[in-house]
């Protein structure tokens, strides 16, 4: 179907004029005096046209409330949507906050601390050098710096050590 608002209107006029037209020559025929059959047929054109009619009327009216509805759903899933975007930025925010104090409390350079978080970012140790100007071997003794200063024995026990919390 078109998108066009003004298609309906054209769609409407159309069956209203058949009904006219259909209504108009059944009055006609009554008065010369028509057959049977041929005002059955007129009538049956009239009315199937009418029906017509109202199931498009009936059925515009259903899509605008199911338009409206789905407005409304939209709207409220945008709420929620921008209200759990603004959680998880705190949430973010937060656990940011938490691993800065934790470097604190481990006694972290500010060096280690970078290092430190970009591990907890997935980065392997040549990945950091690169992003960091450094040579791998600077960064695997940071590494091993924090691993010590944190009391976990490598990568996948510092990862844990802060993932441990969140369930």
């Amino acid at each position: 179907m078109p998108d066009n608002k003004y298609w309906l209107v054209w769609v409407r006029l159309f069956f209203i004029l058949i009904i006219i037209t259909s209504i108009s020559d059944v009055m006609i025929d009554l008065s010369q005096g028509a057959n049977t059959l041929h005002m059955v047929q007129e009538s049956m054109m009239a009315f199937f046209a009418l029906a017509l009619l109202v199931m498009l009327f009936l059925h515009t009216r259903w899509q605008l409330r199911l338009n409206r509805q789905l407005k409304e759903e939209l709207a409220e899933a945008t709420a929620r949507s921008a209200e759990a975007s603004e959680q998880l930025v705190g949430a973010r925010r937060a656990f940011g906050e938490q691993i800065a104090r934790q470097f604190q409390n481990w006694g972290l350079t500010d060096s280690e601390a970078e290092v430190a978080l970009f591990t907890l970012k997935g980065l392997t140790a040549k990945e950091i050098a690169q992003l960091r100007n450094a040579s791998e071997k600077t960064v695997r003794n940071q590494l091993t710096s924090v691993y010590k200063k944190s009391g976990t024995t490598g990568n996948t026990g510092f990862i844990a050590w802060f993932m441990e919390d969140l369930w």
